[in-house]
């Protein structure tokens, strides 16, 4: 049998499917510790050897490439002009290019903010500003300002792109790497992030990943064509819209809770228009991703606790004191396992918390916006997704316990009374880690990756 190797480098497991490119279809998947300490090569040969013993007959594996989220991931800092407009749409742009923000920097960068960057020591500074056409003086002071800072990070210039020939000027000047894109935001209400997207993950794969010392096989920089959370949403875009051979599901949200973080993805086909209200000032792109860095069952336990302490004390039935030395034990150790069902059952609540808060926070809200002396206004904020017909959960938690459309059901129930979250949607469980795959095979073959996606998730919904 002909195979293509999908190897995803996480930070703690590097996982690795093997898929027949004809037919999509899953032939075998294995796991092995992440070899951080070594060689990140040495995880993905284990694990090839063990996928290559439990498929279905002989394999030749005929290509094999990777997405990486391994030490640390890609670090990105985004820079605008207004932190509602400019600086939003930048720090979207490197959320959807599968991005770790560590800083979000607005307005007229003074010597704090730029304290601020050296300290997040981004790999990518993202720098926007200005509407084409519209203010250009303080996006060249800005830039300005960062080619002095010495940040040694490779910037994309996505600014006004009337001044844009200036900033990469001012830029090279000191030395630094460069690339252009389009402006994120063209023009006021706008929001365009496609082209920054594809910068900085052109960018991630010349200047950042060879650069982490992970490897010193040639191979892992031939393998790797993106950021693991890049593919993850290039296969929920797949899955919600299709190809020209395999239809789409439609408008499609995943839910990724991990240890240290919770990231939601969703694609929507059309943005939903409802009469009398208004639109948000920043309209959300129709793939979108957002991270939650203080919800996760492990390092970011503790953030869950915090968001939703009174709902976990009572669901789990045990006093606050003994819950507390619980996920202070699991903030310590990011490899910790239940030893019995208690814990077990807190893992539960923790993961419900998570995909609770974080499903609040991507999703809009509908307010009541009360004008001076006029009729109050009802306005969304963010998107709207009410209607998203499949709500699917990846991640550890939801590949390792029988429980997870418990979990995605119990996050949904508790949506907020004025929330845009999805309402009846069909439930699915990425037990076999095919969204990270997909999006991989998708840079070969879309229509085998949208069959590998049908297969998995759509066939196996609830």
């Amino acid at each position: 049998m002909r195979a293509i190797a999908l190897a995803d480098f996480g930070s703690t497991y590097t996982k690795l499917s093997l898929v027949d490119p004809e037919e999509g279809r899953l032939l075998s998947r294995a796991e092995a510790p992440t070899r951080i300490a070594t060689d990140l090569i040495d995880g993905y040969a284990e694990a090839l050897e063990t996928a290559l013993g439990e498929a279905d007959g002989p394999v030749e594996v005929e290509e094999a490439i990777a997405a990486s989220s391994a030490g640390g991931g890609l670090r990105v800092a985004a820079v605008g002009l207004v932190a509602d407009l400019t600086a939003a749409a930048a720090r979207q742009a490197a959320l959807n290019a599968g991005a770790r923000v560590e800083a979000v920097l607005a307005g007229d960068l003074g010597p704090g903010q730029l304290d601020e960057l050296r300290a997040a020591q981004p790999e990518i500074v993202l720098f926007a500003g200005g509407t084409d056409g519209g203010q250009a003086e303080l996006v060249l002071e800005n830039a300005r300002r960062l080619a002095r800072a010495d940040l040694g990070a490779h910037f994309v210039v996505a600014c006004n792109s009337a001044a844009a020939g200036e900033v990469v000027a001012l830029l090279h000047a000191t030395g630094a790497s460069v690339s252009v894109a389009e402006n994120v935001m063209p023009k006021l209400g706008e929001i365009a992030v496609e082209s920054a997207r594809e910068a900085i993950l052109g960018a991630f794969l010349e200047h950042v990943i060879g650069g982490k010392g992970l490897s010193a096989s040639p191979d892992f920089e031939r393998m790797v064509r993106m950021p693991t959370p890049e593919a993850v949403l290039e296969a929920v875009r797949l899955l919600a819209q299709g190809t020209e051979a395999v239809p789409g599901a439609g408008d499609v949200l995943v839910i990724d809770v991990g240890g240290a973080t919770t990231d939601v993805h969703s694609s929507r086909l059309a943005e939903v228009a409802t009469p009398g209200i208004e639109d948000p000032l920043l309209p959300p792109p129709p793939t979108l991703r957002t991270v939650e860095g203080d919800l996760g069952l492990r390092a970011g336990a503790a953030g869950v606790w915090t968001a939703d302490a009174r709902w976990i004390e009572a669901e789990a039935g045990t006093n606050r004191a003994a819950i507390g030395q619980a996920v202070s034990l699991r903030s310590g150790d990011s490899q910790w396992i239940p030893e019995d069902a208690t814990q077990a059952r807190l893992d539960q609540l923790l993961a419900v918390g998570c995909a609770t808060h974080a499903l609040q926070r991507h999703c809009g809200t509908m307010l009541l916006r009360r004008g001076e002396g006029g009729p109050p206004t009802l306005v969304r904020d963010g998107p709207d997704l009410r209607e998203v017909s499949r709500v699917i959960g990846t991640g550890g938690v939801f590949a390792h316990r029988d429980d997870g459309l418990g979990i995605l059901g119990a996050a949904l129930a508790r949506r907020a009374p004025r929330s845009l979250a999805p309402r009846e949607p069909a439930l699915g469980i990425d037990a076999n880690y095919v969204l990270a795959a997909a999006g991989l095979l998708a840079t070969l073959d879309a229509d085998a990756a949208a069959r590998l996606l049908q297969r998995e998730l759509i066939l196996h919904s609830h």
